[in-house]
């Protein structure tokens, strides 16, 4: 026994030197903080409660061996340690009937602090104050009511038989009243009658004016819609002509060598094709520039140039230069071209939508066609086959009347295109009636 106790003693005092000083100084500021928090509940009287349950519970499994004596030795030191601090100042707290806590009464900062937070209820006194004060004037006032209300009641009995007295008086105002009003009724009866009638004659004459107005949009509407397509015929033939004239300049030009000093645009072309074929691309690439600036809707110039482009610069440079020129030019052939230089799918959904936009413009379906050959795909699907067939045949549709001259300076790229729409849209045909014939 002797050697247990000297045992305890010994792990007890080590323990001490260990956690004594730390689960001390823990307590004591579970203790403080529980004074601070004393206006809002016991919460030193809960922490003591709590720590004393778990000192108890802590020696009681060491007396059994639960647990090993010098494993929960520093536990039970601290909840010893918080339950005797916390205990004491709830003690204190209850000796001083503080209310907002130990410290609180000592040290006014921490009471200002309490009153920052909303922890004191000091405030919520000073309001109950206020309200019991104003239920007392509240009382006194009911009372005054009270007195003024009976006196109230006296007025009204006296003015009730004034109020008798007066009746039969009343009585007769009255049907002089209602006399009155049946003869004034009827005189407004007769002039809203009146009124009604001048505002249906009112309107009439209105719609009247509307319907002469309307009459007389639409006859100048339909002047002003003659003048425009007349306007625009006009424009179209103009624009064609200039092509035409610019097309025959280009062909007396096409023997001869580059032209020192190019004014027109069929000059700069024909410059454009000369430093081509002599390899001079520099040259070449300026004269494409200058014919551009003549805005000319041609399309046979910019596929050619574009053709350079790409050799030149790529894809990619062809795409920005001819993205230059749209931003100034009003040439849907320049816009076009432009698009047929972005990559595959994005390509042919640009080129629907120029077609949805320009339905009549003959060139784009040829260039349509092109996105379904053989030689852009590779191999051809019955589909292709027949988007090709569908495409030619629209292009090669717009040739009566010479309906395609007017989109191509050199006429021999006309007559390239031509023939080879019309080859591929008869085999296109011809396969395509064979294949569904097969398969039927």
């Amino acid at each position: 026994m002797s050697e247990i106790a000297t045992g305890t003693t010994s792990l007890l005092r080590a323990s001490l030197s260990r956690t004594g000083k730390w689960a001390a100084s823990f307590a004591f500021i579970s203790g403080a903080v529980g004074d601070v928090l004393n206006p809002l509940g016991p919460f030193a009287a809960y922490i003591a409660l709590v720590a004393a349950v778990a000192a108890i519970i802590i020696a009681v499994a060491m007396v059994l061996r639960l647990v090993l004596a010098a494993k929960a030795m520093p536990a039970l030191i601290f909840a010893t340690s918080a339950a005797a601090i916390a205990g004491g100042v709830y003690g204190i707290q209850q000796e001083t009937n503080s209310q907002n806590g130990v410290i609180a009464n000592l040290v006014p900062a921490v009471a200002e602090l309490q009153q920052s937070l909303g922890i004191v209820s000091q405030k919520v006194a000073k309001i109950e104050q206020t309200v019991t004060e104003t239920q007392k004037t509240v009382e006194e006032v009911m009372k005054s009511t009270d007195t003024v209300a009976k006196t109230t009641e006296q007025i009204a009995s006296t003015q009730q038989q004034q109020t008798a007295q007066g009746a039969e008086t009343q009585k007769t105002v009255e049907a002089v009243k209602q006399t009155t009003d049946t003869v004034a009724q009827k005189t407004e009866q007769i002039a809203s009658a009146q009124q009604q009638q001048s505002a249906q004659g009112a309107e009439t004459q209105k719609t009247v004016e509307a319907v002469k107005q309307t009459t007389d949009t639409l006859a100048a509407g339909q002047q002003q819609q003659q003048a425009q397509a007349e306007k625009l015929q006009a424009t179209t033939e103009q624009i064609a002509a200039s092509i035409d004239t610019i097309a025959k300049g280009f062909a007396r030009l096409a023997q001869g060598g580059a032209i020192a000093d190019p004014k027109r645009p069929d000059e700069f072309y024909h410059n454009a094709r000369v430093y081509e074929l002599a390899g001079d691309m520099l040259n070449a690439r300026r004269s494409y520039l200058a014919f551009a600036g003549f805005d000319v809707d041609a399309i046979d110039p910019y596929t050619r140039f574009a053709t350079l482009l790409r050799v030149q610069d790529g894809k990619a440079g062809a795409r920005e230069v001819f993205g230059t020129l749209t931003e100034k030019a009003k040439a849907p052939s320049i816009k076009l071209v432009h698009l047929l230089q972005f990559d595959d799918a994005q390509r042919l959904d640009k080129l629907n939508a120029f077609i949805a936009a320009n339905p009549d413009y003959a060139p784009a379906y040829f260039l349509l066609a092109q996105e379904f050959s053989e030689d852009r795909l590779g191999s051809q699907t019955l589909a292709d086959k027949r988007s090709e067939a569908q495409a030619l045949s629209k292009f090669v549709a717009y040739e009566k009347d010479g309906g395609l001259l007017k989109y191509f300076v050199d006429q021999t790229q006309l007559a390239d295109w031509r023939d080879r729409g019309r080859c591929a849209s008869s085999n296109c045909n011809r396969c395509t009636s064979l294949i569904e014939g097969a398969l039927a």
